[in-house]
């Protein structure tokens, strides 16, 4: 059962301050005007931040103080659900991905929890894995599409056989099985990625020559074109082909598919090192790389120096925090302070390590902030104990016992032995003569007048109102405790700033592709301010959140609309649907995650659906273009007209031997056809452009149409142009043959 508020301020003030923990309490709820059983969550919070506050800093040290009502806050919000077996389930799924960042924080935070409970890490840790859940969905959005890349290369290499193309069906299935049970196959994604590249590139430089079997395909603008060619040998060594020995089609199709690799590797590479794209020599080679790939010219070197750079810059940035966090242990050790102070800042000092050690980059800033606290709390207190000394030495001998004690004091003795001498201090005043009692309280009057705004801003009202009534009362008010309180008032509004400022800056990490860079400007300078204020942050991410969901809606929008366009065309046959085909496997599954997804997958669905938008443009056209075709042939008794007619310019030959059954068509290129003839034309001019760069005769060309192919084919000196149904295909091409 979860406890009361009423129960957890009880257990925050007992055990610091006994039986005065009642009377505090009776206090609290008298000001509230409630009973025990009435108080509420936030009527608990509001006598943490005041009333609890300041009676533990009376007596406990300022980090003592402040931990004990962090760790009652913590208690009194809603208790996180699945806690730490949710986190423990989180990194048995995410502890595979040990380069992700995250992960090594996850580690880290569930290594410190198993040791010790602690709400605020475990709120963390919480968010830590949503934020992991979503970068999976990301993540395994891109897999999908290269998956989708890879089965596409794959039947276009499979005609080649051999060693190779089994070990790229080998790791396609890999990486399929894995895809089917959610997990990344990131290795087998990349070296299946390179060896299709790779035999991608020997298929493109190859010479194509006239045999029977095995097909291959090769693309044209208008449909797919079967041309025979032998099967190449199998493939062993690493392929290293001389582009400037190719024709010239040769050479830019190859380059197109390593600059088309090439830019997908410099977008995996922004995804892992986002926080290190601004290191110096990085942005210079990155700027360098997107220059030659805009110019589709192949950058492979300069990328693996960019990859180098990138990987260096991690490692420095590391390397530096490690350092950090050397020199604030240092510093923190040498403080003259109790180590009940230090304490909090030591342990997360030491969870900022274990990050590190397993691999994560913790945000330093917040313990910074810490230190800086309480360095200023030691200063503090050897400014204190200077002046008390001034003071005393003013006193004359009647102080000077109390002066000499003082004097003795250092460090942790000074923090521990100060109350004691104020109060003994505050009764030699009162011995003092007149004279000396009104110069003291004139300039505690003008130190709280100094004092005053600042305070009643930092919710110190209550405390600068008691000081006003002592010395309306002729009493000297105690600056020194109200100093102290707002010191630690100022230090805890900026730690818990720059805390909140942390988290917000991971948060605009992540929208950094839809706008996040500005965001992330802003939080840099509002950490230089000396009380930095979150909320200007906090709005701006708010509309970015709605620009996000806005743009998911309309992606939904778009993609309900997309699938039902593509479905009648789905089954038809050319080069662009094997172009569409990724693109589909890629946003059929987006179009289910598209509420899961962040910023970053969002824009990849957003930029896949634009290309596919496209696309399917173009196949509505050829799809129109097949059906006017097809409509013609119903129409017109081809046979009959092509047979009536004679080729200008010679001696027609004779088709007689390819007058088959189901050979719907026959006639000769020259003709007069009742058939797309600028289409054909520029058919047969490809294929003849093909022949000249390879230097080798073609074979028949096969455009397959919706339930017969369109046959263009040599034939005695002339072109031959047939409409073939399919059983009668074979026959005919061994008609040719003959």
């Amino acid at each position: 059962m979860r406890e009361s508020p009423y129960q957890i301020l009880e257990e925050t003030l007992r055990p610091h301050l006994g039986a005065r923990a009642q009377v505090v309490l009776e206090e609290g709820l008298k000001r509230l005007g409630k009973r025990p059983e009435e108080l509420s969550e936030k009527d608990a919070e509001t006598l943490l931040k005041g009333l609890v506050f300041r009676e533990l800093q009376a007596r406990l040290p300022a980090a003592q103080a402040r931990r004990a009502v962090e760790e009652a806050l913590a208690r009194l919000a809603p208790a996180p659900e699945g806690g730490l077996e949710a986190l423990e389930r989180g990194l048995a799924r995410f502890g595979l991905y040990v380069d992700w960042p995250e992960v090594g924080r996850l580690r880290a935070l569930v290594n410190r929890l198993r040791r010790e409970p602690d709400p605020r890490l475990l709120q963390e840790g919480l968010a830590l894995l949503d934020h992991l859940e979503e970068k999976l969905e990301e993540a395994l959005l891109r897999q999908a599409q290269d998956l989708a890349h890879l089965e596409e290369a794959l039947e276009r290499v499979r005609p080649l056989g051999g060693p190779k193309v089994r070990r790229l069906e080998s790791l396609i299935q890999i990486v399929r099985e894995a895809h089917r049970e959610g997990t990344l196959a990131q290795g087998e994604v990349e070296r299946a990625r390179a060896l299709a590249l790779e035999l991608r590139k020997y298929l493109a430089s190859s010479a194509v020559q006239p045999a029977t079997l095995p097909e291959m395909v090769f693309e044209t603008q208008e449909e797919d074109v079967l041309v025979t060619v032998e099967e190449a040998p199998a493939l062993e060594e690493e392929l290293v082909i001389d582009l400037e020995s190719l024709a010239e089609p040769q050479a830019q199709e190859i380059r197109a598919l390593e600059v088309a690799e090439e830019k997908r590797r410099l977008e995996e590479l922004r995804l892992r090192y986002a926080p290190f794209l601004d290191h110096p020599r990085a942005a210079a080679l990155r700027a360098e790389v997107e220059a030659l790939l805009e110019a589709e010219q192949p950058a492979l070197e300069k990328l693996k120096e960019l990859e180098a750079a990138l990987k260096e810059a991690e490692a420095e940035a590391k390397a530096a925090r490690r350092a950090r966090l050397i020199q604030l242990e240092e510093a923190l050790r040498r403080l003259p302070l109790p180590q009940e102070a230090k304490a909090p800042l030591e342990e997360s000092l030491r969870l900022a390590e274990e990050t590190l050690r397993e691999g994560g980059l913790p945000d330093l800033a917040a313990l910074e902030a810490e230190l800086s606290a309480l360095e200023e709390e030691a200063r503090r207190l050897k400014e204190e104990k200077a002046r008390l000394l001034e003071e005393l030495s003013a006193l004359g001998e009647a102080a000077k016992p109390l002066a000499e004690e003082l004097a003795r004091l250092e460090g942790e003795a000074l923090a521990q032995a100060l109350p004691g001498i104020r109060a003994r201090y505050a009764e030699l005043l009162k011995g003092a003569g007149e004279e000396a009692r009104r110069a003291r309280l004139l300039e505690r009057e003008t130190a709280l007048r100094a004092l005053k705004a600042e305070a009643e801003a930092l919710g110190l009202g209550e405390e600068v109102a008691e000081a006003e009534r002592a010395l309306a009362q002729g009493e000297l008010p105690d600056l020194e405790v109200l100093r102290r309180r707002l010191e630690e008032a100022r230090a805890l509004r900026r730690r818990l700033a720059l805390e909140e400022l942390a988290r917000l800056q991971a948060l605009a990490e992540r929208f950094r592709p839809l706008g996040g860079e500005a965001v992330l400007k802003a939080i840099e300078a509002e950490r230089q301010k000396p009380l930095p204020d979150p909320a200007p942050i906090a709005r701006a991410l708010q509309a970015l959140k709605r620009r996000l969901e806005a743009k998911r809606q309309e992606l939904g929008t778009r993609l309900a609309a997309f699938f039902r366009r593509y479905a009648p065309l789905e089954g038809l046959k050319s080069d662009t649907q094997r172009r569409i085909r990724p693109l589909v496997e890629f946003l059929r599954p987006a179009q289910k995650a598209l509420d899961r997804l962040g910023p970053r997958g969002v824009l990849e669905v957003e930029r896949a659906l634009a290309q596919a938008e496209e696309a399917l443009k173009e196949l509505e056209k050829e799809k129109e273009a097949a059906d006017r075709l097809l409509k013609e042939l119903g129409q017109e008794d081809l046979e009959a007209l092509l047979s009536s007619l004679e080729a200008p310019g010679g001696e027609r030959p004779d088709l007689s031997p390819l007058r088959l059954p189901e050979v719907k068509a026959l006639g000769l290129l020259d003709d007069p056809l009742p058939l797309p003839r600028p289409q054909l034309k520029a058919l047969h001019q490809a294929l003849k452009a093909l022949e000249a760069a390879t230097g080798e005769a073609l074979g028949p060309a096969l455009v397959r149409l919706d339930g017969s192919y369109l046959v263009l084919a040599p034939w005695r000196g002339h072109e031959a142009v047939a409409l073939v149904e399919p059983e009668a295909l074979d026959p005919f091409l061994k008609a040719l043959s003959g």
